[in-house]
């Protein structure tokens, strides 16, 4: 028997793309599809886009609602499929899969940037695993409105706050390794600012810290960072 997969859209005022997104789920023509738009009462052409589609989905709604991951946890607690997924009304085609009993109890709001990510964390955390599959699933949109380049820095403000929130739970190399990542991540944007002192330090910190660094791409990125910004 097919697995059921559920997909949740959270959409608010993305009209100009959410044709493209729609389309990039139904036109995968799978059997035994769960699709539910959760959107925010948009006010552009969004609910007149998803009225075009509306009798190919199982769910859809446009109401006040706390921002992006309350609606995906609004369309979560409407999914009955074995794997559920998420993809923005600006991308096209999931990128992330999970068994849903994984995810239930929904993503933390907490995280209003992170949230994805916060979800990893503590599903790892608690022994389960993550497996990666060498082959293009989603295409990512950046443009100008979207939270990962209009809001850029809260987004990376709130990684650093989660690796400190969970680096005690941590042991061994990987506590260092979360630790010296913290440091790399000073030390580039120190060096973004031409604070090259202070950019040199944290990347000795880095490196103090997890020797292993210099295996790693990240690290080298940094060295190469701080020298074409003194140079």
């Amino acid at each position: 028997m097919t697995l059921k997969l559920s997909i949740v859209t959270p959409s608010f005022n993305q009209g100009r793309f959410l044709e493209e997104t729609i389309l990039s789920v139904l036109n995968q023509n799978y059997s035994n599809l769960e699709y539910i738009i959760i959107d925010g009462g948009s006010t552009d052409e969004t609910v007149e886009v998803i009225r075009r589609y509306e009798d190919r989905l199982t769910f859809w709604v446009s109401e006040k609602d706390r921002g992006q991951v309350h609606a995906i946890n609004k369309g979560l607690e409407k999914t009955t499929g074995n794997i559920f997924g998420f993809i923005n009304s600006d991308d096209t085609q999931p990128g992330h899969f999970w068994k849903r009993e994984l995810v239930q109890g929904g993503f933390d709001e907490a995280w209003p940037y992170d949230f994805d990510h916060d979800l990893y964390v503590r599903l790892l955390l608690a022994g389960h695993r993550c497996e990666h599959i060498p082959q293009s699933f989603a295409g990512y949109r950046l443009h100008a409105a979207s939270k990962t380049v209009a809001e850029n820095r809260h987004q990376i403000a709130e990684f650093d706050r989660s690796a400190e929130v969970y680096e005690s739970r941590l042991q061994g190399a990987d506590r260092r390794w979360c630790r010296a990542t913290r440091f790399l991540r000073q030390s580039y944007a120190a060096s973004e600012a031409g604070r090259r002192a202070e950019s040199a330090r944290w990347l000795v910190r880095a490196l103090a810290t997890y020797p292993e660094s210099v295996a790693h791409r990240p690290f080298w990125g940094c060295v190469r960072k701080l020298a074409i910004n003194g140079s």
